[in-house]
């Protein structure tokens, strides 16, 4: 008997040496976590991206998040919470042994944990440190880290921790995501009706979905009401309001799908890869990033809209390959407003409007003639545009004018308006190749250009953004601004990490870029651009179209705003005999301006104060001798000169 009773003690003594050590190790297991919990970092917080306007286009993170305080959450939403999930909660303590009896009696008749007795202090462990498997050690382990957390934190924070870290289904985790989701609405101004809805899904977040099941949520929404009066959370005249008040769902239903504003959304991953690249994956998605960036969400709507109608109608009406790039910048300062980088996201998430490098055709000829300019050249100077021909080695290049017509001694005015293939190469080859590319690197372009005349026929590869860039520098008469996506980052303390400034570089004469800019205004005026008058103001830019139509360009600008257009084929097919830049680019761009600068002010270009004489009589006097070569000239239009639709 007595071997018996010492076996007994042992064992006992051994199952209480076991399930003290189980405890200890519990704590121990989960004392830092529990700390990074308490300095209030423990949540993953998905990084948040802003318009111009600071309105919200993107959230990139697994977990859709934005932590709250408890005075920053809605009574209606805590009384809604508890009404749900447990309504005795300020009561009893981290463990309802009532709720647990009720539990423990359904598990025993079914062999297995099939009801949950959970209070919100176990659920809350749950979220933060177990896994969802219904297993006796689980809910054990849940029983201990229960009162770890009471011990530690009020009931007040542990509700707010709790209505932070529970999900709502639709990617939203935290009541303040769900209540921007749901209701495009902060969690402090939630309504009785909404917040039990919101409660009512936490029991299964996708079942009671309103976007996809409105009767059960709707159900389930009332079952909460039921409870809130049953427990006289809300009063009877609440009840009454609430189950009589129509819930009405944001319908932002683009951001809930996608976690972005579609229409921006290869602005979006561009600012995504940036980040990625300076900060790593963990704090992009994780980190609570807060980025602000330089997207003008209703000229993206405009420049969405009008591409997406420009290839329909190129395309007649269905997809069919045919891609466009769109990139509008505010040339003051660099600012990328627009971004548009195909037709569909969706379908190719390839941007063409920074990574596609393709050739620019005739939209490069305005630096040739910017370096003519410089060179002490004018508009009113004569070039040949007669039939040439260049032998490299055994090679003979014969070069061609879009209409197979020469038109003799033609001005570099006219040359340009109307783009004359020959004359343009004749004037590079007077002016200097490397001259011509020297000025192209000052104007930021970067890729390979070859040391030869083909390049007056932009005869290399550059970027939409790149050449865009490039017209900033015509636009302000000499002042090359650099890009910006992003003008802040904070982190998520509200502490600025990032900031990028505006910066202009002066990179040729500001009489020169003027002159420029009214050689640039007569491809509108008369040249290949003529469709662009109907924008209605001042404007000026360049079309450009390669061999076999396979890049069509164009890219023009107002004082205020620089906006480039390409269209084409991934595969560099051609877009057909008659497409030119002025066909299929220029439509798109004069849409998309049309909306974009509507009620804004008619600008011009101020002429500087150290204009030349010559320039002055050209373009501020109006009653000058029309002659030809003479420094107070008119320009003069060849007799035997065609429109061009290069």
């Amino acid at each position: 008997m007595k071997k018996v009773l010492i076996a007994v003690v042992l064992i006992f003594f051994l199952l209480f040496v076991g399930f003290t050590s189980f405890v200890v190790s519990l704590y121990i297991d989960t004392n830092k976590d529990f700390q990074t919990l308490m300095s209030g970092s423990f949540f993953p917080v998905p990084t948040t991206v802003y318009d111009a306007a600071g309105k919200k286009i993107a959230i990139f993170g697994a977990q859709r998040r934005q932590v709250v305080g408890f005075d920053q959450i809605s009574n209606n939403m805590k009384k809604g919470i508890l009404a749900a999930e447990d309504a005795r909660f300020y009561e009893h303590g981290p463990i309802s042994f009532r709720a647990i009896g009720r539990a423990l009696f359904e598990d025993i008749i079914h062999g297995r944990i099939v009801q949950g007795g959970s209070t919100i202090t176990q659920q809350l462990v749950k979220n933060l440190y177990l896994t969802p498997s219904k297993t006796i050690y689980r809910k054990l382990k849940e029983a201990v880290l229960a009162y770890k957390i009471a011990n530690h934190l009020t009931k007040n924070e542990i509700l707010t921790l709790y209505l932070n870290t529970v999900y709502f289904g639709s990617g939203a985790y935290g009541i303040e995501s769900a209540s921007e989701i749901y209701f495009n609405k902060h969690a402090s101004d939630l309504t009785v009706a909404e917040s039990a809805m919101l409660a009512g899904l936490v029991q299964a977040p996708n079942a009671y979905n309103p976007y996809y099941h409105p009767e059960l949520a709707a159900k389930r929404t009332i079952y909460v009401l039921n409870n809130m009066l049953e427990n006289h959370f809300i009063t009877k005249q609440q009840y009454l309001e609430a189950v009589n008040s129509k819930i009405v769902l944001s319908h932002q239903s683009e951001m809930i799908r996608y976690g972005y504003n579609p229409k921006a959304a290869y602005f979006i991953e561009y600012v995504r890869l940036w980040l990625l690249n300076k900060y790593g994956e963990d704090v992009v998605n994780k980190g609570g990033l807060k980025v602000y960036t330089t997207l003008d969400m209703n000229m993206q709507r405009d420049a969405y809209n009008a591409v997406r109608n420009g290839i329909l109608r190129l395309s007649g009406g269905k997809y069919n390959g045919l891609e466009s790039a769109l990139i509008s910048i505010d040339p003051k300062n660099g600012y990328v407003e627009a971004l548009i980088g195909g037709f569909d996201y969706q379908i190719s998430q390839y941007n063409r409007a920074v990574q596609a490098k393709r050739q620019p055709g005739s939209a490069f000829k305005p630096t040739v003639y910017l370096t003519a300019l410089e060179q002490g050249w004018k508009p009113t100077d004569t070039i040949a545009d007669e039939p040439i021909e260049f032998k490299t080695g055994n090679k003979i290049w014969r070069p061609e004018n879009y209409s197979h017509t020469f038109h003799g001694q033609v001005t570099l005015q006219y040359a340009l308006a109307h783009s004359v293939n020959v004359a343009t190469i004749n004037l590079l080859s007077k002016i200097g190749v490397e001259n011509a590319i020297a000025n192209a690197r000052r104007l930021g372009i970067s890729e390979p250009i070859p040391d030869n005349l083909t390049i007056a026929l932009g005869s290399f590869s550059t970027t939409l953004a790149q050449l865009t860039r490039a017209y900033c520098a015509f636009d302000n008469m000499g002042y090359l601004p650099k890009l910006i996506f992003i003008t802040k980052i904070t982190d998520k303390d509200g502490n600025e990490i990032y900031e990028d400034k505006p910066e202009l570089k002066n990179v040729f004469p500001q009489d020169t870029g003027y002159v420029l800019v009214k050689m640039m205004q007569d491809v509108i005026k008369e040249g290949t651009g003529v469709a662009a008058q109907a924008l209605g103001r001042p404007a000026a830019g360049k079309t450009g179209t390669t061999n076999q139509s396979r890049d069509n360009w164009f890219i023009g600008f107002t004082p205020q705003l620089v906006t480039g257009v390409w269209v084409g084929y991934d595969d560099y097919r051609s877009c057909g005999p008659t497409a030119v830049g002025a066909t299929m680019a220029l439509p798109i761009w004069l849409n998309f301006m049309q909306n974009a600068l509507s009620g804004k002010p008619i600008e011009d270009w101020s002429p500087p104060q150290n204009l030349p004489a010559w320039a002055q009589a050209l373009y501020l006097n109006q009653n000058v001798t029309n002659t030809t070569n003479s420094t107070n000239a008119t320009i003069q239009t060849p007799i035997n000169a065609t429109n061009s639709t290069y």
